[in-house]
């Protein structure tokens, strides 16, 4: 009964860990496939259900062996319930290119801090729903509040703008 007790405890602080401290523990993660199936969460599920299940298997009256079976049937279900929501974790994460600046060419923004051409000024835009402010380089002086559109990325965070034009109801790209 000891084993079972110990398997569940085991498990089960598995089980969180990997769960809560998913983006923490990238550098032990376990799962070659991608796919959740080998993960330390479905690994944790595993343990903690051999070992709830050992234990309502002994205090039933049952022996180890069946006892052991009861916890391997509640344990692949703990596992796939583990697995069902590290792949739901999976897929509602964002992917790396939507956080790209290149998304921003194309988009108008205010400049807040003027410069003349060769030298660098301040431009908020917006980016993924949030106002940002960026580095800017212009060939044409530009003073604030001046409304731009952002041409090219040039760096990781400056942006080449022109003056926007009215564009009648048309967006610039």
């Amino acid at each position: 009964m000891v084993g079972f007790i110990v398997t569940a405890a085991v498990g089960f602080v598995l089980l969180l860990v990997f769960l809560i401290f998913d983006g923490v523990l990238d550098a032990v993660h376990v799962d070659f496939t991608g796919s959740g199936v080998f993960s330390g969460a479905s690994l944790g599920g595993l343990l903690t259900g051999v070992g709830c299940g050992g234990v309502i298997g002994i205090a039933q009256g049952w022996g180890v062996f069946m006892s052991f079976v009861l916890g391997l049937i509640i344990g692949c279900f703990i596992a796939a319930v583990a697995i069902a929501l590290y792949r739901l974790l999976r897929n509602s994460e964002t992917p790396a290119e939507e956080f790209s600046l290149d998304r921003l060419v194309g988009t108008t923004g205010v400049i807040t801090a003027g410069s003349q051409p060769g030298s660098r000024g301040l431009v908020q835009v917006s980016y993924l729903g949030s106002p940002r402010t960026v580095s800017f380089s212009s060939d044409v002086p530009l003073a604030t509040g001046e409304a731009v559109v952002v041409t090219e990325v040039l760096g990781p965070e400056v942006v080449n703008v022109i003056p926007s034009q009215p564009t009648f109801g048309r967006t610039l790209s």
